[in-house]
């Protein structure tokens, strides 16, 4: 009798042996993946019933997260898309029949593969979102930062601005961010914003070290903000403040903060989230819809108009001076993230900035 013997995966696209599927910070699903030394990116489907979503994750992760592309790409002349079946992800091996170690095998593995003047252009991307940079301060080699803090404490750190000390109980303990979350839903506004803060620049040290964390982390702020049986408190613009710090690495996600501006309620948070990032992190925000504002100036409400004055100030965009008919004559009372206090201001005073800003541009590129 011929002993059966199970394959191991092999690179469609080279015949390398490949490293078994992992969970990437780069993809926006739960399925494990991988990337072959030719470039070559697969993604396991355990269950053998998720194609679909298995192939638009391998093909998002090909093109680093950029999910218009991914969607603009021609089959066979952008990419080439391969499909090992018989996949076996406890053993990470092809065995030759449908059972194995009394097992049913339906797995299979999606590999996707651009074009080369793609590759070329998208390997950069990948390997800075994949990154994984150790951050050593004096902080985090201190014992005492090892420990789960209580609310208290970290409401007590947040009270303080002792954010240094807060970033050195995250790095050494992880999940102390979680504790920050709570403060999210504080009954203060202003704890509210600080704990939001606080956990973007958190953020940006530890999805250097543990981009997985911070993704799965992020996902679960949007999740809690979208369940309408909780509110959003300060969940939204924490999402905000993590893409803000973050570069490119989560800002796929931009688009699904848009998708909150469908909901009245949501307005104020969105808005604030959105102003932050196009302060610090303008091209992320222009990869989601954002002349879609222009449309909210015309009748929202005066704190509204306050904060998208503010986000075209920052982009340095001259499309909302057309809307100067629609401003109110209001003063309101906005947040200041230099002070982390609130502090009113008018809207024609905020206006007389955006226009300088907007005009001085419109100036230069003449």
């Amino acid at each position: 009798m011929k002993l059966k013997i199970p394959k191991p995966p092999l690179c469609p696209f080279c015949g390398r042996l490949i490293p078994k599927p992992t969970f990437l910070p780069i993809g926006f699903s739960d399925y494990e993946a991988g990337i072959c030394e030719c470039g070559a990116v697969y993604v396991a489907d355990v269950t053998g019933f998720s194609r679909g979503a298995v192939f638009l994750e391998a093909l998002l992760i090909a093109c680093g997260g950029d999910l218009d592309l991914a969607l603009d790409l021609i089959p066979e002349e952008d990419y080439q898309e391969i499909w090992l079946e018989n996949y076996d992800p406890e053993s990470h091996t092809l065995p030759p029949e449908s059972h194995y170690e009394g097992r049913k095998i339906k797995g299979a593995l999606c590999f996707i593969k651009l074009a080369n003047d793609l590759e070329e252009l998208k390997s950069r991307e990948r390997a800075k979102a994949l990154s994984k940079k150790e951050i050593e301060t004096h902080w985090t080699l201190s014992p005492q930062f090892k420990k789960r803090l209580t609310r208290k404490e970290a409401e007590n750190l947040l009270l303080e601005n002792r954010k240094e000390e807060l970033l050195a109980y995250s790095l050494s303990e992880p999940l102390n961010l979680q504790t920050i979350q709570k403060l999210l839903y504080h009954p203060e506004e202003t704890m509210r914003k600080k704990a939001s803060v606080s956990i973007g620049y958190i953020s940006n040290y530890l999805s250097q070290r543990d981009p997985e964390r911070v993704l799965d982390f992020l996902k679960r702020l949007l999740y809690a903000s979208a369940d309408s049986a909780a509110s959003p408190w300060g969940a939204i613009e924490a999402v905000g403040e993590i893409i803000r710090e973050t570069e490119t690495r989560y800002i796929f996600f931009v688009k699904n903060l848009f998708g909150f501006l469908a909901y009245p309620e949501y307005e104020t948070s969105v808005l604030y989230a959105l102003m932050r990032m196009a302060e610090k992190n303008p091209f992320a925000l222009k990869k989601g819809p954002y002349l879609r504002l222009l449309n909210i100036f015309k009748k929202a409400k005066p704190l509204a108009q306050a904060l998208i004055i503010k986000i075209f100030t920052y982009l340095k965009g001259k499309e909302l001076l057309s809307y100067k008919e629609h401003l109110q004559p209001e003063k309101v009372s906005l947040f200041d993230y230099d002070t982390l206090s609130f502090k009113e201001v008018y809207l024609k005073d905020l206006w007389k900035t955006y226009e300088k800003t907007a005009t001085t541009k419109e100036h230069q590129n003449e």
